[in-house]
């Protein structure tokens, strides 16, 4: 009797532990591994990591051509967040869209394109701030939404 407690207590432990990663699915270094190849300069892995369509700021990205130059523009203007903290880390909701925009088109976006399994990051830089939805995917996360705001 004792070995069947034991048993069925060993099944709970293993049943609670796979539930308790099963949360949001983005974790602190998968915002810091996003924030290290933009301070990077590494373009072409921060294209293949944005998903279609993309918010960025109050605009809507809808080709992959367009990616490239945000991230290659972003890159050649020198943009980086040094020391970066994140403030806040929760499921994106509707309501979030008012932070990259007012405009009916990112109020849509935010309503019908994210999903429950999307995140809203908050992160402070050392000269600003980053608001970012990602998403978690096989290989990490994917960057759905974008704003940088200099302090």
């Amino acid at each position: 009797m004792k070995s069947i407690k034991f048993i069925a207590l060993l099944l709970l432990v293993a049943l609670m532990t796979s539930c308790a990663g099963l949360g949001s699915g983005v974790k602190d270094d998968d915002v810091l591994a996003v924030i290290e190849m933009m301070n990077a300069g590494q373009t072409e892995a921060l294209v293949e990591s944005s998903v279609l369509p993309f918010v960025f700021d109050g605009e809507i990205l809808e080709s992959e051509t367009q990616i490239n130059l945000l991230w290659s523009g972003l890159n050649k203007a020198g943009y980086v967040l040094d020391n970066p903290l994140i403030l806040q880390q929760r499921p994106v909701m509707a309501e979030d869209a008012s932070i990259f925009s007012e405009t009916w088109e990112i109020k849509t976006y935010f309503k019908n394109l994210l999903t429950e399994n999307d995140t809203y990051v908050e992160v402070q830089g050392a000269a600003g701030k980053l608001h970012m939805v990602l998403r978690p995917s096989k290989t990490g996360v994917q960057i759905a939404a974008w704003k940088g705001v200099n302090e």
